[in-house]
């Protein structure tokens, strides 16, 4: 009987544990898809000011030579 008892809370508490597992990897997914989603959007900055930077710098070089 104190087996069968052991059992069930062994058993209770590995579906506690997974479950919470479960919990923190959903969420934990969830946060980092946000991070890549605001990353993606300053790449996307950057890219943008890599090109004004270089049309400024056209600009500057064409100015010094002409």
């Amino acid at each position: 009987m104190v087996a069968v008892v052991a059992w069930i809370a062994a058993a209770v508490f590995a579906a506690a544990v997974l479950g919470f597992c479960a919990y923190e990897l959903t969420w934990k997914a969830r946060r980092l898809r946000g991070d890549l989603d605001r990353l993606a959007e300053l790449a996307a900055r950057t890219a943008g000011l890599r090109t004004a930077l270089t049309d400024a710098q056209r600009r500057l070089a064409a100015a010094r030579e002409g």
